[in-house]
């Protein structure tokens, strides 16, 4: 399992090509996507950590309500973590859903939607390669739709990290 280097990552120009990458789906469903005012600045790699966007963003647009509201956001967990994060405006997720939903080749709701059900477990290992967890946290039919998470680590610590091992 090779290591994988990690950058300094430009969240504004990532979340771009992404919107780039959906606007036929975000045009046909007239979604929303509301970004924060300021990114945090974490670490990883840029290519899979757009594969995660798109996919949660996607995901996002075909549960979510009709017109689909994509909230992102970002916060600083630790001193050393980032969380970012995608929240709909659909019905929300059942626990014992949620608790299947990272796992290989489950799709939830097979008949309406298309695709191979394979998206959130490489989404969970393009994550945890890049160091950083994924989650979701959603209540059934509250209303607030379902929010999921990933972790990133945060630059700052990492240069201190490698400062004090010198």
């Amino acid at each position: 399992n090779e290591q994988v280097t990690l950058y300094p990552l430009s969240m504004p120009s990532i979340i771009h090509e992404v919107e780039q990458r959906l606007a036929y789906e975000m045009n046909v469903t007239q979604a929303t996507i509301i970004k924060p005012e300021k990114w945090l600045r974490a670490l990883g790699y840029a290519p899979w950590v757009e594969a995660v966007w798109v996919n949660y963003i996607s995901n996002a647009i075909k549960y979510g309500g009709k017109p689909p509201v994509i909230t992102l956001g970002c916060e600083q967990i630790s001193p050393v973590m980032m969380r970012f994060t995608v929240t709909d405006n659909g019905d929300g997720i059942s626990a014992s859903d949620q608790a299947r939903l990272f796992t290989e080749f489950i799709r939830l709701d097979r008949d309406k939607i298309a695709g191979h059900g394979i998206g959130l477990s490489i989404v969970k290992r393009i994550i945890e390669r890049l160091g950083g967890e994924v989650g979701v946290t959603s209540v059934e039919g509250d209303g607030k739709g379902s929010t999921f998470y990933f972790t990133l680590p945060a630059i700052d610590m990492t240069k201190k990290l490698i400062q004090s091992e010198v």
